[in-house]
C-alpha cells in the first residue's frame, strides 16, 4: 500500500463517520485554540516589556558611569554580605579602550552641568549635555527642526536646545511664560538671540549668587554668546529634555567658570557605548566590567523582567495544554473504539495481503488527519481570539496577544503529533 492510497482511505474512513470525526476534531480545535491564545499572551507581555523599555532608551547602549560595584564576602565562606561603591575615573584613555571592543560602533564621552539661558527679557534654566557632536546622532539625539552643532571654534559656541526649552522661557519679574494666544513660543531659533551664564546672580539678582565666605568675594560671572542652531525631538529620544554642546566647549567653559560650575575636566561624567546589535549588548558590557568599569544597560533590567514573566508564561502554556491533553485522550479514545468496531475490516484487510505495519499506519494516518485539521482550525480560531483580545479587552491595559509564526507552525505540527 503506498503513501496516496494510505491518505485516500483514512481520509474516506474518517468520512463514513463525519459525526465523530467532527467531535473529535472540535476537542482538538479547542486544545490547539487554549495553548496557542495562552502562550500569545506570555509572548505579549514580553513584547510589552521590550517595548517600553525601547521608549525608555535604546537598547544597544551601554551607560558606563564613575563607580563601579565592589563585594564584600566573608573570609571563611566565601558568602557575599555587602558591596560597597568605588569611583573609577573616566578619561580619553578609557574612550580609546571602548572603540577597540568588537561589536562597538560608537562612543560618546560627556559632561553634565547646568546654565541659564537669556533672550531679552526672558530667561530659562538649562539642564546640558557636553557630548561629542558627531557621534550624537548615532545615540538618537533626533533634531525637530534645525541642524545638530558643530564642535567649539574660537569663542563660537553653538547648541541644540532641549525639546521643551524654547517654551520654558518666561520672565522673572512677571513670572508669565513666552507663550502666546495659541500657545506657541515668542522665543524662536530664527529671530531671538540668547546669552549664556552660569552665574545665577546674573539672572536672579544678589540673592540668586553664591555668598563668598567671609572676607572673600567672588567674581562675577560673564555672559556667553550662544547660538542655537536646532531643537532635539521628543520622539525616540529619552533624553530629549537636555540641551547639547560640544564637549570640548563646555570643558572651556568649566576651565573659566570653576566657582559656579565645578566639573573636573580631568574626567567625564560618563561614557555612552553603542553597540551594533542588541546581542552584542551584554558581552560588551561584561567586558567593560572585567576592565574596571561600572556599566549598565536597559537590557540587564529587561532580561530580568523576561526572567520574572518566565513563571507566568509556563503556567499559560500548563493551562492551555491540560486543553490540549483531554483532546488527545479524545482521540486516543476514538481511534480505540474505531478498532475494535472495524475488527472485520481489519481481518479483510489481512486476507486481501496487508501487512501489520500498513493497518497501524493506515489508523495512524486518521489520527494524523484529526490532528492536521484540527490544528489549522484551532489556528484560525486563535487568531480571530487575537484579534478579539486586542481590539477590544488588553489594549485598555497596555497588553496584547501576539502570535508569531514560528508558534503557528509549531502549534500545526505539534498538533499532528500528539495525535
Amino acid at each position: 500500500m503506498n503513501i496516496l492510497d494510505m491518505l485516500l482511505i483514512a481520509f474516506m474512513n474518517l468520512w463514513r463517520r463525519k459525526l465523530r470525526a467532527f467531535l473529535t476534531v472540535l476537542g482538538m480545535v479547542i486544545g490547539t485554540a487554549s495553548i496557542v491564545v495562552m502562550v500569545s499572551l506570555g509572548i505579549g507581555i514580553n513584547e510589552s516589556f521590550r517595548e517600553n523599555y525601547e521608549r525608555a532608551g535604546s537598547l544597544t547602549t551601554i551607560n558606563v558611569n564613575s563607580y563601579r560595584m565592589i563585594e564584600t564576602k566573608e573570609k571563611d565562606s566565601g558568602k557575599v554580605i555587602g558591596g560597597r561603591a568605588e569611583e573609577v575615573v573616566l578619561n580619553d584613555k578609557s574612550v580609546q579602550a571602548f572603540k577597540r571592543l568588537s561589536g562597538v560602533v560608537a562612543v560618546m564621552p560627556m559632561y553634565e552641568t547646568w546654565g541659564s539661558v537669556k533672550s531679552g527679557q526672558y530667561i530659562t534654566d538649562l539642564s546640558i549635555l557636553g557630548v561629542d557632536l558627531e557621534a550624537a546622532e548615532a545615540f538618537g539625539f533626533n533634531l525637530a527642526e534645525g541642524r545638530m552643532a558643530r564642535p567649539n571654534t574660537g569663542t563660537n559656541y553653538e547648541v541644540v536646545f532641549g525639546s521643551w526649552t524654547l517654551k520654558g522661557f518666561y520672565n522673572p519679574k512677571t513670572g508669565k511664560q513666552a507663550l502666546d494666544a495659541e500657545g506657541n513660543s515668542r522665543i524662536t531659533l530664527e529671530h531671538s538671540r540668547f546669552q549664556l551664564t552660569f552665574d545665577w546672580s546674573n539672572i536672579y539678582g544678589d540673592q540668586g549668587g553664591m555668598i563668598p565666605p567671609e572676607g572673600e568675594t567672588i567674581a562675577k560671572g560673564k555672559y556667553y554668546k550662544l547660538n542655537a542652531v536646532g531643537v532635539l525631538s521628543e520622539e525616540g529620544n529619552n533624553n530629549s529634555y537636555y540641551s547639547l554642546m560640544d564637549v570640548n566647549a563646555i570643558k572651556r567653559l568649566a576651565k573659566e567658570n570653576k566657582q559656579f560650575i565645578g566639573i573636573d575636566t580631568s574626567k567625564y561624567s560618563q561614557i555612552w557605548v553603542k553597540c551594533a546589535d542588541i546581542d552584542d549588548v551584554l558581552a560588551v558590557q561584561e567586558q567593560i566590567i572585567e576592565m574596571g568599569y561600572g556599566a549598565y544597560s536597559l537590557q540587564d533590567a529587561l532580561k530580568a523582567a523576561q526572567e520574572s514573566s518566565k513563571q507566568l508564561q509556563m503556567l499559560l502554556g500548563a493551562i492551555g495544554g491540560v486543553a490540549l491533553l483531554v483532546a488527545a485522550i479524545g482521540i486516543m479514545n476514538t481511534m480505540m473504539m474505531s478498532i475494535y468496531e472495524r475488527t472485520r475490516e481489519i481481518g479483510i484487510i489481512k486476507v486481501l495481503g496487508c501487512r501489520m505495519s500498513n493497518i497501524a499506519g493506515l489508523f495512524l494516518t486518521e489520527a494524523a488527519y484529526i490532528g492536521f485539521f484540527g490544528g489549522a482550525l484551532g489556528l484560525a480560531l486563535s487568531y480571530t481570539l487575537s484579534f478579539i483580545l486586542n481590539r477590544f479587552l488588553l489594549g485598555n491595559v497596555g497588553l496584547s496577544s501576539v502570535i508569531p509564526l514560528y508558534l503557528s507552525l509549531g502549534a500545526l505540527t505539534f498538533s499532528v503529533f500528539v495525535a
